[in-house]
């Protein structure tokens, strides 16, 4: 999910071992090895780590574009702005849940836990709505007002 080449480089460039770059994001080495050969994908916390820290977007990091601009205003996830935002980007494009459902391939109650409670949203579910509706994972997360992916 997450571009693997991106966080190989970045922590090169940054003189880490995967050691070091799995104890800032407060994993194993193994799941961090699991995350630069793209067998795991990482959670929405550690994106965020990593955005902030070498100051690129979700976007970037999730491989959703190719662009490296870091427009985040804001350090942290605004959890409450995700759970409006996941609702109103949905709402705004005219599409249910159940249809989102069947769009995502996921079920109905998955999508509900998400708005209600994104804390718990999957990265892999972030990716697909930000692609699907074409918006920047970073506005989905309100870190920016950018609204779309560039």
């Amino acid at each position: 999910m997450q571009n693997s080449n991106l966080l190989i480089n970045l922590r090169i460039k940054d003189k880490l071992t995967q050691l070091e770059m799995a104890n800032i994001l407060n994993v194993s080495l193994k799941t961090y090895q699991n995350y630069e050969n793209g067998l795991r994908p990482m959670k929405l916390e550690e994106i965020n780590l990593i955005s902030n820290r070498y100051k690129i977007s979700f976007n970037a990091l999730l491989d959703i574009t190719k662009d490296l601009k870091y427009f985040n205003t804001e350090e942290n996830i605004d959890y409450k702005y995700l759970k409006f935002s996941l609702r109103y980007v949905r709402r705004m494009a005219r599409v249910t849940i159940k249809d989102l459902a069947k769009i995502m391939h996921i079920s109905a109650s998955s999508i509900m836990k998400y708005e209600k409670n994104p804390m718990s949203v999957n990265i892999i579910y972030l990716y697909n709505f930000a692609k699907y509706f074409n918006v920047s994972v970073d506005y989905i997360c309100g870190k920016t007002l950018k609204k779309e992916v560039f």
